[in-house]
């Protein structure tokens, strides 16, 4: 594009060239030019457009070209295109480099006055030092303005990085207020829990009692374990084990454990390989919660949570045959479905949870044995819980 500029500007000012050496005033002072003669007047002009590529080559050749076209044959419009070459040397390279390069231009083009044929014309001394100047003072002015604007935005991106590092600072300070307000509500009353439980089994005559308590005591100090390990995450503790606290493996004994508590509830594991760990992870906190709901809603029922494997994907299947009206869809439209199909889509698996036509709730999910992790509006508690952050 700009050589396309740089030509069109070296034709108009061959044409002004040509006009001038034309005319009768010219031809009646220095005669009418013939053959090379024209192609020395006007080659200073033609280099415009290499200006760019070599900028000191151009102005020194053009400043020789003109000073022998003007002794050979006196002196032409060729001088226009000079400021132009000038601009070019400023633009690219420091002032005082600059300076010096235009400067020798400038005195040598000035002695033109002192040769060649007809009487010297001092008046072209302070035109071609205007011409020279302007052509420098402007390549200045835009270098000047070029390097303001790059000041500038690098400032910009200083301000940015210190803007981003203040707000993580601040989700830092939230997530520790956070974690020491579940610390301080939930740990303690849990704490409380087991260990009113622990003192129950211990004075429980009825073993059944005993067994009961027993259980409500691990699945305590299981959830304790759960809460340390989250709030480390949220505190930023740097001691905080960055592994997940279960994977799938835990999900058998998930099963046990709420079997053993009363409920009517069996596990079928069709998966014989084992399975990446935050996908295990993800899998085993989606049949927590499933399970959590199908207690809390389909009363006295049956629940099958079944678990099967092919190269690519994980599928989690719970069922139950609740009935009643606890049993439909809309009593479980809670957190509990929300969490659970953002911990699939983490991963970039999918979960649907409906109502069965023969009755009861299913939860089915699908993971992705090789997780691609997409980003979505959950925290990063939410990828620690995966398995994900590190």
């Amino acid at each position: 594009m700009w050589f396309a500029a740089d030509a069109v500007l070296a034709l108009v000012f061959v044409w002004i060239a040509v006009e001038s050496l034309r005319s009768n005033a010219y031809v009646d002072e220095f005669g009418a030019l013939e053959g090379w003669e024209w192609l020395l007047a006007l080659a200073p002009t033609l280099l415009l457009p290499a200006r760019r590529l070599a900028p000191v080559t151009t102005l020194g050749l053009a400043t020789v070209l003109y000073m022998l076209a003007s002794g050979w044959q006196g002196d032409s419009n060729a001088l226009l295109a000079i400021p132009f070459f000038v601009y070019s040397v400023a633009i690219t390279r420091p002032a005082h480099a600059s300076g010096v390069i235009v400067a020798v231009s400038a005195i040598a083009l000035s002695t033109v006055v002192l040769y060649g044929p007809g009487d010297p014309e001092w008046l072209a001394v302070p035109v071609m030092a205007m011409l020279v100047g302007v052509g420098w003072l402007v390549a200045l002015s835009i270098r000047r303005n070029q390097s303001r604007a790059h000041r500038l935005a690098i400032e910009a991106l200083d301000l940015r990085r210190e803007n981003e590092v203040v707000a993580e600072r601040a989700v830092a300070d939230e997530r520790a207020r956070i974690a020491r307000e579940l610390h301080d509500a939930v740990g303690h009353a849990v704490n409380v829990m087991v260990l009113q439980a622990g003192a129950a089994r211990l004075s429980a005559d009825d073993p059944r009692t005993a067994a009961s308590l027993r259980e409500i005591e691990q699945v305590g100090r299981s959830a304790l374990d759960d809460l340390d390990h989250m709030l480390g995450l949220l505190h930023g503790d740097e001691h905080a084990p960055l592994e997940p606290v279960h994977g799938s493996d835990d999900i058998a004994r998930l099963v046990t454990e709420m079997s053993t508590a009363g409920v009517d509830v069996h596990l079928h594991d069709e998966c014989t390989t084992p399975i990446e760990r935050s996908v295990g992870t993800a899998a085993y906190r989606i049949v927590q919660e499933a399970l959590t709901n199908a207690i809390k809603h389909a009363g006295p029922a049956r629940i099958d949570v079944t678990l099967t494997c092919t190269d690519d994907d994980l599928t989690i299947t719970v069922d139950d045959d609740g009935v009643g009206p606890a049993a439909d869809a809309s009593s479980r439209s809670g957190r509990g479905i929300v969490g659970m199909r953002e911990r699939a889509s983490v991963l970039g698996g999918r979960l649907e949870a409906e109502a069965r036509r023969s009755g009861g709730f299913r939860v089915r999910c699908e993971l992705p044995r090789r997780p691609t992790p997409r980003r979505s509006g959950t925290s990063s508690v939410q990828h620690d819980l995966t398995g994900k952050q590190r």
